[in-house]
């Protein structure tokens, strides 16, 4: 259950605890109301660190790399093809290569 559920959840319990005189149930609920909030915390600075992973990967430098390595595999991947004689692995290294050119210059400062 989200921590947000077990925060409203136990602030309810704790609620009807205190209407009907029911101490041990007050107390229950915000116990539990006091875990689900921390719960809460424990996920949004979860949803956070994806966050900044997430933004890390599509960094411009990320970027650049990932289009220094598609320039590299695909050279290879042309050179291959010429050599053995196959075209169309050629014109899929060049492709390759041609778009990791395109990602590294659409990258650049």
């Amino acid at each position: 259950m989200s921590g947000f559920v077990n925060k409203a959840m136990g602030n309810m319990e704790a609620g009807v605890g205190k209407i009907i005189g029911d101490e041990e149930m007050r107390k229950r609920g915000e116990d539990r109301a006091h875990q689900g909030h921390g719960q809460q915390l424990r996920q949004e600075d979860e949803a956070k660190r994806q966050a900044n992973i997430d933004d890390a990967k599509n960094s411009s430098m990320a970027q650049k790399t990932k289009g220094a390595a598609e320039q590299a595999g695909g050279t290879l991947k042309q050179g291959a093809g010429r050599a053995m004689g196959n075209p169309g692995m050629e014109q899929a290294g060049r492709q390759t290569r041609d778009q990791g050119i395109g990602r590294v210059d659409k990258n650049t400062d």
